[in-house]
């Protein structure tokens, strides 16, 4: 921890409170950013693509079954329908077919006439009994009970009196008294004054009426037929003197009701495991346009985390294959080009230009001793491969302790621990890091020396102090760096190693934080370039046992959070 400052009794001048203002405007718009992510993610995804294709897919799926079972249910009814239409036309027929020659024999012009002048039921009564038609039309009506799905048969004459019917338990002769739904077709025909009606026959002519009714809670279809003798090819209101009765036959919709519902039940059925199979085939058309998609959203998330090693593996040959194709180039381009500071502040919407603020951080600069020399008697080829090699160790240590490396330069590298993200320990990890270094070099010479190469000799520096963070440049190019006398400080530090030929040197600020946990000499008080005060420093020698354990834990804790990171 820094030391403990004394409380200042000087008043507060301007200045600091215009910083303070300057602080807490600065602090409202980080809470505001906070408010609006989080506002963002509760709202994210509520339905996802696979989610919304299968529900599409089953929706129109639904509607196709629901469409072709309600047409081929409505023509099915209607083809039935008219089927016993036919059938009733032809009993119908049939009946007439057979009592037309009776009718002819019974109806003689002189009949007719007493029959017209019957000014009652009373008088036609002994006529029709006198006719003996009824005894007659017993046997047709017997056919007619054999009939399919017949509920009623029967024939009137005049005056609506009753010649026979299929129940034998009606008695002829007498008044018929019309069922619920059903009426006398010549008297409807009369009161409604109609004319110019079409006859049907030329000698016993009738006129079909189709009905339903209910008959006892049964759909019935009725059928009813004026018959009528003359030669007339219309019959008018003048001429309904001349009818002498009415035919009535009722056929069951019950077994067409049933055969529509056993239909209905087949279709409904067959399109119930179409549906099936459809949503079945939308779960698996969804899932695999999905799962391509879901990749490139993880990639994405993973980058949005800082991991720019992330990569979407490419399944498909098609336009969303080439998006996690060209998305992979792009990803690749930006974990080279882009350092992950500026991406994390340009994906955390910040503005770039304005994104500096006041950190204490702990500074790291490394360089390669003899550069020049080492890289005379080497190609270009061979010199940039040999610092990739080097950078891709230190850059691994330096990640490894949490920190970031800011730049390279040349065979320099600079690197920070408190910025951008804030460290919890950064003087430790910087220090760390250090020794690592050191360790890590030794066995990456070995192999060199191996292999006939000269050996690569470092110096490092670290100091902790306050400095200016934040994404600096203009317009056109931008990078995140550190700026400040602690940032200078550090980088003279790490040149002073030639002087006293050590490998890591530290700043009095850096050691004061960490002097348990490490084993330091003191090595002189310095005056350095651009600072009044001398500087005192100190080599470091190696971790204590309290600091490897400190590390050690700090490391775990370290790892433990990264991870929980990547899995929100």
């Amino acid at each position: 921890m820094p030391p403990t400052q004394e409380k200042s009794t000087k008043p507060i001048e301007p200045k600091i409170i215009e910083e303070e203002k300057v602080l807490s405007k600065k602090e409202k718009k980080r809470l505001q950013i906070e408010k609006a992510n989080a506002s963002y993610k509760a709202n994210e995804i509520k339905f996802k693509i696979r989610t919304k294709m299968i529900i599409l897919f089953a929706v129109l799926i639904l509607s196709i079954a629901i469409g072709i079972t309600y047409i081929a249910t409505k023509n099915q009814k209607e083809s039935l329908l008219v089927e016993k239409y036919k059938q009733g036309q032809i009993i119908t027929q049939s009946l007439i077919n057979a009592i037309k020659g009776r009718l002819i024999d019974a109806y003689s012009v002189t009949l007719q006439n007493r029959l017209n002048n019957a000014n009652n039921v009373v008088s036609l009564t002994p006529i029709y009994e006198g006719m003996g038609i009824s005894e007659s039309l017993i046997e047709d009506m017997e056919n007619v009970k054999q009939q399919p799905d017949l509920v009623y048969g029967y024939l009137l004459g005049k005056k609506n009196i009753l010649l026979a019917h299929t129940d034998g338990n009606k008695k002829v002769n007498e008044p018929y008294f019309f069922d619920k739904g059903v009426s006398s077709y010549s008297a409807t025909f009369i009161q409604r004054g109609k004319t110019k009606v079409k006859a049907l026959y030329t000698e016993i002519k009738y006129l079909q009426k189709v009905k339903n009714k209910k008959d006892n809670n049964i759909d019935v279809l009725d059928y009813s037929f004026i018959v009528y003798f003359g030669s007339k090819d219309k019959i008018n209101v003048a001429s309904m003197k001349n009818i002498l009765g009415e035919v009535h036959i009722g056929l069951s919709l019950e077994s067409l009701k049933d055969q529509i519902f056993e239909s209905t039940v087949e279709l409904q059925l067959v399109g119930a495991i179409a549906i099936l199979f459809g949503v079945l085939i939308a779960i698996g058309f969804a899932t695999l346009l999905a799962k391509p998609i879901q990749r490139m959203i993880n990639g994405m998330q993973q980058v949005s985390k800082g991991n720019f090693s992330a990569n979407v593996t490419v399944k498909t040959k098609d336009e969303i294959g080439l998006m996690s194709k060209t998305f992979n180039v792009m990803l690749k381009g930006m974990s080279i080009l882009v350092s992950p500071e500026v991406a994390q502040v340009v994906l955390s919407g910040g503005d770039l230009l304005k994104s500096g603020e006041k950190r204490v951080v702990t500074v790291l600069f490394s360089d390669i001793r003899g550069f020049t020399t080492l890289s005379e008697a080497l190609t270009p080829h061979e010199v940039v491969q040999m610092l990739n090699g080097y950078m891709e160790i230190m850059t691994d240590i330096i990640v490894k302790y949490g920190g970031v490396v800011d730049k390279f330069v040349g065979d320099e590298i600079f690197a920070v621990y408190g910025a951008p993200f804030e460290h919890p320990n950064h003087p430790l990890a910087a220090v760390a890091t250090g020794l690592d270094m050191g360790e890590e070099l030794k066995k990456h010479n070995i192999m060199r020396e191996s292999q006939g190469k000269l050996p690569i000799n470092i110096g490092i520096g670290a100091n902790t102090g306050d400095v200016i963070a934040g994404a600096m440049g203009s317009s056109k190019r931008i990078d995140y760096t550190s700026i400040g006398d602690a940032v200078n400080l550090g980088a003279r530090l790490e040149g002073t190693n030639k002087v006293y030929g050590t490998l890591s040197i530290v700043s009095d600020s850096t050691r004061d934080l960490v002097k348990d946990d490490f084993v330091f000499r003191e090595l002189d008080l310095i005056k350095v370039k651009g600072k009044n005060l001398p500087v005192k420093i100190f080599e470091v020698i190696a971790f204590t046992k309290q600091g490897r354990k400190k590390t050690d834990d700090f490391l775990e804790q370290l790892n433990k959070d990264r991870a929980e990171k990547m899995k929100s």
